[in-house]
């Protein structure tokens, strides 16, 4: 449910793209900093999308340095301070999605000495996550909420007669939205805080639904959890004619939201970001809708994971 909120770099003009780069390469900068190289692979597009619009709307404070590249030591590229408050949200909410997701993903692989290191990965990052708590109250955000919202998903998850697809896509949207929002409380205008949390409770709502079309027949083989299975009563994975309708469905209820989104971003009130996050919701959307379309009804496996995140840009 995470990882899919990032530009098309093609359809970008240079210096929205610097831009961008400019808060991610920033946050991965302060995660490794503050820990190790390891850290770098915490990264998140979520937290470069999140530093950048605290920045604009509370911070507003654009001195970057030249710094090196995590990936890279010997490049070095423009970076904002470590000690930077829109930079410690940005690597705050990267170990808080690492929380909520991928230790999940980590314990999902097969194979003795990838679960062995994988094991041993996500105690590390545990750690340093508990060792982070104070950063949490700083922006708001109060993990004992978060973690009850969370088991209350996982309930929902492990119930069979819950099928309806709304109360599942309101429950990840309601927590994503209270993550991503919770800092601007008491910082920008009452007004504009409230649409920035609809704003973000529709692209929570976005990602859980895309993450279910992209997995849907690997949850099929490991007969895991996935929103799709629990919600349809007739489910035909090697029908080509059945995965293209679900498709269709569930792309229409995708860019349902998306205008939601769309409608709502004048609200908001952004200038630098505006035609970033435009891309996003259109550009990046669509392309992500087109992987989706590649793993649902071609069944094609996506064999381009990256390292380094960053390498998109």
């Amino acid at each position: 449910m995470l990882g899919l909120v990032k530009p098309y770099k093609m359809e970008m003009l240079v210096k929205d793209c610097m831009y961008y780069k400019l808060y991610y390469c920033s946050v991965c900068r302060n995660l490794v900093r503050g820990n190790n190289r390891l850290y770098a692979f915490v990264n998140s597009y979520e937290a470069a999308f999140l530093a950048m619009l605290y920045n604009e709307m509370v911070v507003q404070d654009l001195g970057a340095v030249k710094d090196r590249c995590s990936g890279l030591p010997l490049a070095k590229v423009p970076a904002l301070p470590p000690d930077h408050e829109a930079v410690e949200l940005g690597a705050a909410l990267s170990l808080l999605a690492f929380q909520i997701k991928f230790q999940d993903d980590l314990h999902d692989e097969k194979g003795f000495w990838i679960r062995l290191y994988n094991s041993f990965l996500a105690r590390k990052l545990s750690k340093t996550f508990r060792e982070r708590r104070k950063r949490y109250e700083k922006f708001g955000i109060d993990l004992e909420r978060v973690r009850k919202e969370q088991d209350k998903l996982n309930r929902m998850e492990r119930d069979p007669t819950l099928r309806d697809i709304e109360t599942h896509l309101g429950q990840w949207g309601g927590l994503f939205a209270y993550v991503m929002s919770q800092p601007f409380a008491g910082k920008v205008e009452p007004e504009r805080k409230d649409r920035l949390a609809e704003w973000f409770g529709h692209l929570g709502r976005i990602l859980y639904l895309l993450d279910s079309m992209a997995d849907f027949h690997e949850d099929v083989e490991r007969g895991q959890f996935n929103l799709i299975l629990q919600a349809e009563d007739k489910v035909e994975p090697d029908n080509e004619n059945w995965l293209k309708t679900i498709y269709n469905r569930y792309q229409g209820v995708v860019n349902g939201e998306r205008q939601r989104m769309l409608d709502l971003l004048p609200a908001l009130g952004l200038n630098e970001s505006q035609a970033i996050v435009a891309n996003i919701l259109t550009h990046g959307l669509d392309r992500e809708l087109g992987k989706v379309h590649d793993a649902l009804v071609q069944k094609k496996k996506d064999t381009q994971k990256l390292l380094f995140n960053c390498q998109d840009f």
